[in-house]
Parts: structure tokens; C-alpha cells; sequence
């Protein structure tokens, strides 16, 4: 069996502390404890998508607050 290693991937995982598939993976793995979910992503054209679970749009900009809070947190 030949293992290979995604060196992108793994650039990424030491730059960041983790990769997107890492994160991807761990947020799939833990998703049956969701209620609700919000992914806003930046893809190799620039182009930012934004995906959400529920029905209220308040709800949605209430959790990009809470994660704009915490990454202002992060770097001060």
C-alpha cells in the first residue's frame, strides 16, 4: 500500500494549525451536535460562497458577529 501525502495540505495544516479538509473533516465528524451551521468560504478564484442551515438571515449575521468577535480576540 503506498501512502501519499497531500503536501499542500499539510503546508496549510502547519501555517494555520489546520488545513480546510481538517476542518472540514472535524466539523463533519461532530455535525449530529448541530442545530445549525454557517460556512463562508474563499475559493482558488477568489470568489467568497457563503452556505447556512436555517431559515432566519438575523440568525446567520448574529453568528458571523460571534465569529468576527472571536478572530478580533484571536489576533489582539
Amino acid at each position: 500500500m503506498v501512502n501519499t501525502i497531500d503536501f499542500s495540505e499539510k503546508k496549510s495544516s502547519l501555517e494555520r494549525g489546520a488545513s480546510v479538509k481538517e476542518i472540514l473533516e472535524e466539523n463533519l465528524e461532530a455535525s449530529n451536535n448541530y442545530t445549525s451551521v454557517l460556512v463562508v468560504s474563499l475559493d482558488k478564484d477568489g470568489e467568497i460562497n457563503l452556505g447556512y442551515s436555517w431559515e432566519s438571515s438575523l440568525q446567520a449575521l448574529g453568528m458571523l458577529e460571534v465569529a468576527k468577535n472571536y478572530i478580533l480576540n484571536v489576533i489582539n
